[in-house]
This record gives structure tokens, C-alpha cells and sequence, in this order.
């Protein structure tokens, strides 16, 4: 597979939705910036649109809204923005994988200073392997299953109880087993469990999650869970939130 030439150096960050490619991302950026002349952050999402992008690149860099010019304009904007600098980028929820489009974003952002980084999050190996320019690209793994029963401790337990009730860490054991080590899927039903009755425990375990699948896609269907405990108000404010765009 082609890979466009870029003197930035890009690392991928790969794996399934609730995995924590965000947050992993959020916390590289923040560590390292300091040794950076220019700090960038875009959320791509799945409309990779060149034009779109290059406009949330020149919001980082300006602190303001570019007026509505050509992609041509734009791009000598963002030339005299990055020229000679060594920047961090961030390009978060990375979807389209085809060649060409990265190729032309690439041509545009190799002006910089030698020693610039690319992270790229994304939940498709597809797009890690074109995006890439190291050998292997960051690929998240799933908690091990102590450590996903201590992270679901922390959360639907009370303080000093998480080791005194056998019967709810049985139960909860079994409700993690349901969350394929996704430390999203773990939060949610946590927060959701935490002060609730044993009968509410074992109703989660036994009939919620009975027709949940053990694949990709029941990342979804998990948060669905949580939705379906929220009050009718709070469903409200939820649904409101499907009117603003992705990220």
C-alpha cells in the first residue's frame, strides 16, 4: 500500500470505540506540548473533507474562525501558520482510509520543522496503516479481567465495600464479563449500579444483557442500557444532544 511522503513523523492510535483512544491522546498532548512551538487539535469524525479540516487546523492555530474563502486561500493560511514550526497535531476520529485524501492533507502539512508529530485516532487498522510512518501503529488492548472488575469496584461500589459483599461482587463479576474489557462500557454500568438495590444487580445481569453479543458492536447496545435507566427529562436532554454534530 502507497504511503504519501510526510517529514512529520505519525503515530496512529488504534482500537474499538470506549477503548480510550481519546483520552490516551488527551493525555500525550498535554505531557508533551511544552516542547512544541504550535499545539493543534481536530476532530475529524466520519467526513473527511479536506477543506473542512484544513479550516479546524487554522481555528487552532489563529483562535479564530477563518472567513469563508476557497480551499486554495486556505491553504496558504495554514502555510504561513505552519511553515517552519514544529508542531503537534492531533486528528481525532479518523474514519475514511482512502490514499489519495490523506496524501493531499499531507502534501500541506509537511512544511513543518523537522521534529513535528502527527497523532491520528482512529478505530480502524486500515486507516493506522496508510496514516503511519512507524513501524507499528498503537493498537489499545482491552483491560485484563482483574483489572476491569477493579475499575468497575471503583465505581459501583462504596467506599469500603467493594470487598465486604460476596454476593454483589459475584454479580458484578458477571456483569463485567459483559463489557469485552471496555473501560467505557465498565464506567457506564458502574455509575448505573452504584447505590442501587441487589434486585436491580441481578435484573441488569440476568435480562438487560442477556441478548448483548460478545462482538465489536455491542459497545452501543451497552450504553443503550444506561440510557433506559435515565428519567423521561433526562432522556429529553439526551435526545436534544443528537442536534449538535459529532464530536
Amino acid at each position: 500500500m502507497r504511503r504519501p511522503a510526510c517529514l512529520c513523523c505519525v503515530v496512529p492510535i488504534v482500537g474499538i470505540g470506549g477503548m480510550g483512544k481519546t483520552t490516551l491522546a488527551q493525555v500525550v498532548y498535554k505531557e508533551i506540548n511544552k516542547h512544541f512551538d504550535l499545539k493543534l487539535w481536530v476532530c475529524v469524525g466520519g467526513n473527511f473533507d479536506l477543506k473542512d479540516i484544513v479550516t479546524k487546523i487554522l481555528m487552532w492555530a489563529t483562535n479564530k474562525e477563518p472567513q469563508n474563502l476557497q480551499l486554495d486561500q486556505l491553504q496558504k493560511q495554514l502555510h504561513s501558520q505552519i511553515n517552519g514550526k514544529k508542531y503537534l497535531l492531533v486528528m481525532d476520529d479518523v474514519w475514511d482510509y482512502e490514499v489519495e485524501k490523506w496524501h493531499k492533507l499531507s502534501s500541506l502539512l509537511k512544511v513543518g520543522k523537522e521534529g513535528s508529530k502527527i497523532m491520528v485516532t482512529t478505530g480502524l487498522m486500515e486507516v493506522a496503516e496508510i496514516v503511519a510512518t512507524i513501524p507499528n501503529p498503537h493498537a489499545l488492548k482491552g483491560l485484563s479481567e482483574e483489572e476491569s472488575f477493579a475499575l468497575f469496584s471503583k465505581i459501583a461500589f462504596a467506599s469500603g465495600q467493594e470487598h465486604k459483599d460476596l454476593e454483589a461482587i459475584y454479580i458484578g463479576r458477571e456483569i463485567v464479563k459483559k463489557c469485552a474489557n471496555v473501560p467505557l462500557a465498565i464506567r457506564s454500568l458502574g455509575s448505573l449500579l452504584r447505590g442501587e438495590d441487589k434486585r436491580t444487580w441481578l435484573n441488569l445481569k440476568d435480562k438487560s444483557l442477556a441478548e448483548i453479543s460478545e462482538n465489536e458492536n455491542h459497545i452501543m447496545a451497552m450504553l443503550k442500557v444506561s440510557y433506559h435507566h435515565l428519567s423521561s427529562p433526562l432522556k429529553n436532554c439526551f435526545a436534544y444532544c443528537a442536534l449538535f454534530p459529532k464530536d
